[in-house]
């Protein structure tokens, strides 16, 4: 198969990871626009399924010369392009068999679907992972200790993350990984048995799950700030309360550069990563309300934001929505959509929105500690997956707000901040809003507990989502959350795994 060139030897790559600071961001943004050329024309050439697909609309893909061709191209998804084509179809040449990976969605929005992956899509995410790791991690300087909390199984996020790491320790770093699964007891037994032995332990795994971990670790006799922690995450945002609640209870020496998220999905493995320019960023904008509005006018709550390389990923913003081109399975997606809500920045119109608003940014990077690690790469930022919202009497109602009402200060010690969402009716066909939140272990929802989180929640509602806050003028009982509260990891909502923020009703 083709690789688009991602293999990396070291003597490159530390090349490569010089010139992600000192080229001018153009090189980059010039570099993924070739990419996207270049895998256009092997799409065309060699995937039936796509071929058929533009033919199906009157479209002669002979004719797509340029950039601007490109973006004039339908869109594509699972709905209307995976799933009707015939599977075989979907690959280069009809080929599978050079996968040595099978990755599949959770489901959560539907039957499952296969992407089978190759070591050159696997190559993507070692270059990817090298570059932050070093960046912000320092695994060339310290010897770490790696616990992958992340799903282990057919879904992508433990074996790709155990795989690739395991990669990386092999080309020379002091680089131990445990892949221990979504297993609490046994990351903490491992924290504690090993974590002493290192001069670093990252902690991966979903947000929610870390946030667990970093919970509990007192009843297993571990003082977190007794280590050197960083933080790996996937698979969803976080709010800035979130950030901040994590990085002072985890002891982190620089919450800027000791937390890394990504922005991945499974159809095109890791597209992006929050480094520690854009926690400072957040940060900023979390603090500034006109400084957030001018960054992301589609959001209501400071967004996921990301950092992405172009010659790997291409992104998009059309509708609202973030569009994404790349070669991250083998099945090749050109101007797919993800159903995520956001938007796309170039590095130098970032700073240059920041400077009109008044930033200065080498002071924040300077006073930040920080200055060092930036990266001259685009941004990608994703307020909520489309599929992560209720629309109750006219508001839309996204999971992330409610995450960031449960985030707040005065609640942490009584909830996990962990939710289910969910539309229901009564039995006047009225529609209403219920919400099931976790308890920490140990607390009982008392009357004064509920009426504090129905509070928060609300009052953040109003504040945040303009919708929300007119249906709340003039229909508040209709559009007043009811509340119900589970035991700790109660089966109902909160098992092992990645959390369901939304549920449908049944």
């Amino acid at each position: 198969m083709k690789s688009f060139g991602f293999y990396k030897p070291n003597s490159f790559l530390n090349q490569e990871f010089h010139d992600l600071k000192t080229k001018p961001a153009s090189f980059w943004e010039k570099k993924g626009e070739k990419m996207v050329m270049d895998l256009f024309r092997y799409v065309y050439a060699t995937v039936p399924a796509y071929k058929k697909f533009l033919k199906k609309r009157k479209i002669d893909g002979s004719k797509i010369k340029t950039l601007a061709d490109f973006k004039k191209l339908p869109l594509i998804d699972k709905a209307g392009y995976l799933r009707p084509s015939i599977y075989e179809e979907l690959f280069a040449n009809r080929d599978l068999t050079s996968a040595t990976t099978v990755s599949a969605t959770s489901g959560s929005t539907g039957e499952p679907f296969y992407f089978p992956r190759a070591e050159a899509q696997d190559e993507q995410y070692r270059y990817v992972a090298e570059i932050f790791s070093k960046n912000q991690f320092d695994i060339d300087k310290h010897s770490t200790l790696g616990i992958v909390g992340f799903g282990l199984g057919i879904w992508i996020g433990g074996m790709f993350t155990y795989k690739n790491f395991n990669a990386i320790a092999q080309k020379g770093f002091k680089l131990t990984l445990a892949p221990v699964g979504t297993d609490k007891e046994l990351f903490l037994k491992t924290l504690k048995q090993f974590g002493h032995d290192y001069d670093q332990v990252i902690l991966m795994g979903y947000p929610p799950f870390i946030k667990d971990v970093i919970d509990h670790a007192a009843e297993y006799g571990i003082n977190l700030k007794d280590y050197k922690i960083r933080i790996l995450t996937a698979a969803e945002g976080f709010s800035e309360r979130c950030r901040e609640y994590m990085a002072r209870e985890a002891g982190l020496a620089n919450p800027y550069r000791d937390i890394v998220n990504i922005y991945g999905t499974v159809e095109l493995g890791t597209m992006a990563h929050e480094t520690a320019l854009c926690y400072l960023i957040r940060h900023l904008a979390h603090t500034n309300k006109a400084l957030a509005q001018s960054l992301f006018p589609n959001a209501s709550t400071v967004p996921t934001l990301a950092q992405y390389y172009p010659q790997i990923v291409h992104f998009e913003q059309m509708k609202g929505e973030v569009i994404g081109t790349g070669y991250g399975s083998l099945i090749p997606l050109l101007r797919y959509r993800f159903h995520d809500v956001g938007g796309v920045i170039k590095f130098d119109d970032m700073a240059a929105r920041l400077a009109a608003l008044g930033v200065d940014l080498n002071k924040e990077l300077t006073k930040s500690g920080i200055k060092d690690l930036v990266l001259k790469l685009p941004f990608v930022y994703v307020v909520e997956r489309s599929d992560h919202t209720i629309i109750l009497r006219g508001a839309n109602i996204y999971a992330s707000q409610i995450r960031n009402a449960l985030d707040d200060h005065a609640l942490s010690k009584f909830v996990t901040g962990k939710f289910t969402m969910i539309k229901k009716e009564n039995w006047k066909s009225d529609e209403f809003l219920e919400i099931h939140v976790e308890l920490k272990k140990r607390v009982k929802p008392t009357a004064v507990l509920k009426k504090k989180v129905l509070i928060t929640i609300v009052a953040d509602l109003r504040k945040c989502n303009s919708e929300y806050s007119d249906a709340y003028a003039h229909q508040s009982r209709q559009v007043t959350p009811r509340l119900k509260f589970w035991p700790y990891q109660h089966h109902q909502h909160f098992g092992a795994g990645k959390q369901r923020w939304v549920k449908n009703s049944k």
